[in-house]
């Protein structure tokens, strides 16, 4: 008889910073590139953490993160939010982040992002952030 072990549900609030058709990614020492994220406090909302990542991670106060859905991988629930970075906001590196990129949605690739972010992007999480973005759609076009 096999023993079964059951991991509980972790719910992550994973960001999607957009400024001129760019998105922002980071890395943490030895890891490769992801879309800023944090897992939720105990009671907290998950527009909160995603507020609370990013100044604590990139010191950016978001003022208009924008909720576009869930999703789930592995034994994590991503609450996905977007906001747009206004031109000439700078970005400081905290909490871990040994550097951070702004690349065209175009050039993003799976090869280049951790697993999980990876699978994020394979989700047409393109979709759900840019609806209305031909570069988007043409992306999530690529990945599926």
């Amino acid at each position: 008889m096999s023993i079964t072990k059951h991991h509980p549900l972790r719910a992550k609030a994973t960001i999607t910073c957009s400024r001129n058709d760019k998105v922002l990614l980071v890395r943490r020492k030895g890891s490769k590139w992801k879309f800023p994220s944090g897992l939720l406090a105990p009671g907290e909302a998950p527009i909160v953490a995603a507020a609370r990542e990013i100044w604590e991670a990139l010191a950016l106060h978001c003022t208009g993160l924008s909720a576009v859905g869930t999703v789930e991988v592995g034994n994590v629930i991503h609450h996905i939010f977007t906001t747009n970075v206004p031109d000439g906001s700078s970005v400081a590196l905290g909490r871990g982040i040994v550097a951070c990129k702004w690349i065209c949605w175009e050039d993003l690739s799976s090869t280049m992002l951790k697993p999980t972010a990876a699978v994020l992007l394979s989700r047409n999480l393109l979709d759900l952030v840019h609806r209305d973005s031909p570069a988007a759609s043409e992306l999530a076009s690529k990945t599926n």
